[in-house]
């Protein structure tokens, strides 16, 4: 996706920061992801920059603690995000 951005309108993805922390699942969220209230979630929020400082993308996501893990290594030379199922 980043890369058709950049082929399309020049747009650069340049700094991201990533907040990965764990929290307890809302109403919604367990209705959602199919679990009980208060189970545990993985939470991941980010911000995504151009070279300038300007927010072009924004993310609050949240997955169920059983069924994935993050790796995570960002620069402008190399933004990869992986992401594995659980073991």
């Amino acid at each position: 996706m980043t890369q058709r951005l950049y082929d399309d309108t020049g747009l650069v993805f340049a700094y991201g920061e990533h907040v990965i922390d764990a929290v307890a699942a809302g109403a919604q969220d367990a209705e959602l992801l199919g679990i009980r209230r208060t189970s545990p979630l993985l939470r991941v929020r980010r911000v995504t920059t151009t070279r300038e400082g300007r927010p072009v993308e924004w993310s609050d996501d949240r997955y169920r603690s059983d069924a994935v893990s993050f790796s995570v290594h960002n620069s402008i030379g190399n933004n990869a995000l992986a992401r594995k199922t659980a073991e």
